[in-house]
């Protein structure tokens, strides 16, 4: 009576892992942590990027475009939530945040020629980030040389004494307060760099 024995097969990225699943493109072994679900079966990772690869055509120059308008835009943005009142309030912000992104976006991808490249969607959301982060910064930094002066003016006036006890010392950690203090701005800010982000990451 002969005995059948079962070959052990195993990944093909992770050779210590046994498995029974292959790839329904190259067939290749591969691990749970390898697998992709697709709607047409599991793939390997090399494959599901390869099948990506088609629908990325950005140019070796796009990553500079989309960063450029992107962070300028998100910069004359993150000046206005501060200059105008009313869309520095978070429920201004909640609304005008998604479509400000959407409208970066869409700049971004007519200046490219609707290209765009595995990374476009990270690179455009950080600088969105960047650049509404520094508007909200630089306005925060006038402010606060403003309230500096007025403070030293009160210092000069009537002494240290009644110009701490009516006013915050401008430190360093007031500044940091005052950034952090604009709630409103800083979420317009988070919004439009997640819909740029999802803006890209949209099948065309």
């Amino acid at each position: 009576m002969s005995e059948s024995s079962e070959t052990l097969t195993y990944c093909a990225v992770h050779p210590d892992r046994e498995t029974a699943l292959r790839c329904n493109q190259c067939g290749r072994y591969m691990c749970a942590q390898c697998a992709v679900s697709t709607p047409v079966g599991y793939r390997c990772r090399e494959c599901t990027r390869r099948h990506e690869d088609k629908f990325f055509n950005a140019a070796p120059h796009d990553g500079l475009l989309i960063a450029g308008v992107c962070g300028g835009l998100a910069l004359l943005l993150g000046i206005a939530v501060m200059v105008l009142p009313l869309v520095g309030y978070l429920l201004f912000a909640l609304i005008l945040g998604v479509p400000a992104g959407g409208a970066i976006a869409e700049a971004a991808l007519r200046l490219t020629e609707r290209r765009r490249g595995r990374h476009s969607a990270y690179i455009g959301a950080a600088a969105t980030v960047i650049g509404g982060l520094a508007g909200i910064v630089g306005v925060t930094a006038v402010n606060f040389v403003q309230y500096s002066a007025q403070f030293a003016d009160l210092m000069q006036r009537y002494g240290p004494m009644v110009a701490r006890a009516n006013f915050a010392e401008p430190t360093a950690a007031y500044f940091l307060q005052m950034v952090l203090s604009s709630s409103g701005p800083l979420l317009f800010v988070a919004l439009a760099a997640f819909a740029v982000y999802a803006r890209y990451r949209l099948r065309m």
